[in-house]
């Protein structure tokens, strides 16, 4: 399960230095929440044992499940918050975007 932190933090810097700008790190971060939870509710859906092994072995079951694996005390209420605002911040991009498309 340390690949998937690795891996999870690598992608972010590549996508914050490819686009350069935090809106793209934000929409990355949670169109990956909502990967994780999909791809976990398919597998409870779905009753395939050879899927459900799979998906319960290498797929976290949400990126908070990630921050409460590997840190706890301070640190870790300090990361669920900054989980918080980068969802609010996109709550925003999405009210945004919303509003634009009426017009």
């Amino acid at each position: 399960m340390d690949i998937v932190l690795i891996v999870l933090v690598i992608l972010i810097v590549i996508v914050g230095l490819f686009f350069k700008d935090f809106k793209s790190v934000v929409y990355f971060i949670a169109i990956l929440e909502v990967l994780f939870r999909l791809l976990h509710k398919i597998s409870s859906l779905l009753n395939v044992n050879v899927f459900n092994n799979f998906v319960n072995s290498y797929i976290p079951s949400s990126i908070e499940g990630i921050i409460n694996i590997y840190s706890s005390g301070i640190l870790n209420t300090i990361l669920i918050w900054v989980m918080i605002f980068i969802f609010s911040c996109f709550l925003y991009y999405l009210v945004i975007y919303w509003i634009k498309k009426k017009k």
